[in-house]
């Protein structure tokens, strides 16, 4: 039977199908559950800077991402926040010793609101992989711009089989393969360039914001500790501390430290418990710590949001990070609907953190919803 004769077949069956389905579809975390919990959003931020510019700093996780990606996540959290407008600044690249051409792209742009402004800068590594990840576009069934011109596959594959080996196998998976492999110093070096170019001119006094998603949030803790922990009294050891000193809020969407720490970790002895040894945002928090002890004012809230239907995904064990002046909160959400209760699409559970209304609103406003929201 030809596709045209089944597709004639099963039109009268439609209306049915679709009565069947549509019960089928849930966002079983839309609302988010939220634990009982009080946090400034980003709309707070602004207003404590005292008519100065607080700071966001973005960084993007595993897959292919260039500016465009800054311009989209923005405006998206803006829309939260009343009467707030969005200027974009100029784009760079950080200045680096590096002989090689890709550098992280710092796209800056500034939000102002009835309550103050937040200056937003963020951070796009996603070029630094790009050339290595292009040796695998001749197995892309269907070509992305990073692979355009790439030779044809030949072969057939399964419509969604497809979609995922093009995007989360041969785009996403390989920016983690890569940090986690001999490139790792050379990507935390350029992310290193890029923090100084954002944050050596920043007060002691400003609140900053970090919002990281996925990977972007190990290779920025990465890089921190690693400056933190260069000689003392000098520039990268003082804008690191400082940075990790003035974090009011802390965003982790898609958070994958617990699977990618694996890979910092030997092999026990058989019959040996593996114990996971502190991580670099573990490590910096105790520096924190160590240096805010009569800092009453600098109370830090860490927020993990986690879809359950995300395979890179982990809740953060709070008890590894939350202590004196640091509190620690996961919130399940759903970014996009489960069907059948069998599948929500995982592009879509990974990668969509960053505009999900939830997300973005919670984000912004805070928990309970900020007065200066309303």
């Amino acid at each position: 039977m030809s596709r045209l004769s089944c597709l004639r077949r099963a039109a009268p069956l439609l209306p049915l199908l679709l009565t069947l389905l549509l019960p089928a579809c849930s966002t079983p975390y839309r609302p988010p559950l939220v634990p009982p919990a009080t946090f400034p959003g980003l709309i707070d931020l602004a207003a404590q800077a005292d008519g100065r510019e607080a700071d966001v700093l973005l960084v993007h996780g595993i897959c292919t991402h260039d500016a465009n990606w800054a311009g989209e996540v923005v405006p998206q959290l803006a829309r939260a926040l009343a009467d707030a407008t969005t200027a974009p600044g100029a784009r760079r690249a950080a200045a680096t010793t590096a002989t090689a051409t890709a550098t992280v792209e710092i796209v800056p742009s500034t939000v102002s609101t009835p309550a103050g402004r937040l200056r937003f800068d963020a951070l796009i590594w996603s070029p630094l992989t790009n050339d290595l990840k292009r040796q695998l576009c001749y197995d892309q069934s269907g070509k992305s711009s990073l692979c355009a011109g790439a030779p044809p596959y030949p072969y057939t594959r399964a419509r969604l089989n497809a979609r995922f080996k093009d995007g989360l196998i041969d785009d996403c998976l390989p920016d983690a393969l890569i940090y986690q492999g001999v490139a790792r110093d050379n990507i935390q070096q350029r992310m290193r360039e890029a923090v100084l170019q954002v944050l050596s001119t920043a007060r002691a006094d400003v609140p900053l914001v970090v919002i990281a998603h996925s990977m972007g949030s190990k290779i920025l803790f990465d890089t921190l500790l690693r400056m933190t922990e260069e000689p003392a009294g000098s520039t990268a050891a003082r804008v690191a501390q400082q940075a990790v000193d003035r974090m009011r809020f802390l965003v982790m969407a898609a958070n994958q430290i617990p699977l990618l720490s694996l890979a910092d970790q030997p092999l026990t002895e058989a019959g040996v418990a593996a114990v996971a040894p502190p991580d670099s945002l573990q490590l910096l928090l105790r520096k924190r710590q160590a240096g805010q002890r009569r800092a009453i004012d600098r109370h830090l809230t860490l927020v993990a949001f986690t879809d359950p239907n995300d395979l890179l995904s982990y809740t953060l064990e709070d008890e590894k990070y939350a202590q004196d002046g640091i509190t620690v909160y996961n919130i399940i959400v759903s970014n996009a609907p489960t069907w059948l209760g069998l599948l929500e699409r995982p592009d879509t559970a990974h990668l969509e953190y960053l505009s999900n209304p939830d997300v973005g609103r919670l984000i912004a406003c805070g928990q309970p919803i900020s007065k200066l929201c309303i």
